[in-house]
């Protein structure tokens, strides 16, 4: 019955841990470039592979070279605290307001 409950789960793309979330949200929000933290979406894989997707503002006084280190590091971070997080897709929020927003994975 358990077995048939967590596959269930597993196929209808079930969510991360809430804690698991806020500690994400906790690493991005700690990056000296980031603005605000969006949307945060995740959806389990499988026992031990997580998929994030991250809405993010950054400072709009960044230049391209900054924002790409900014996200790398971002995302080693993730990596490095919460393992099971495998797939990782940030979308950042438009620097200039002209477009809603700009996708940079």
């Amino acid at each position: 019955m358990v077995l048939a409950t967590e596959s269930g789960a597993l196929l209808v793309g079930e969510s991360a841990d809430p804690d698991q979330i806020r500690r994400v949200r906790e690493i991005i929000s700690s990056e000296p470039s980031v603005e605000a933290v969006g949307d945060l979406l995740t959806m389990q894989l499988g026992v031990d592979q997580v998929l994030l997707a991250a809405t993010i503002k950054f400072r709009p006084d960044l230049s391209v070279s900054e924002l790409e280190s900014s996200i790398d590091r971002i995302e080693r971070r993730i990596r490095q605290e919460e393992p099971t997080i495998k797939r990782i897709f940030i979308e950042a929020e438009s620097l200039r307001g002209q477009a809603p927003q700009t996708r940079v994975a």
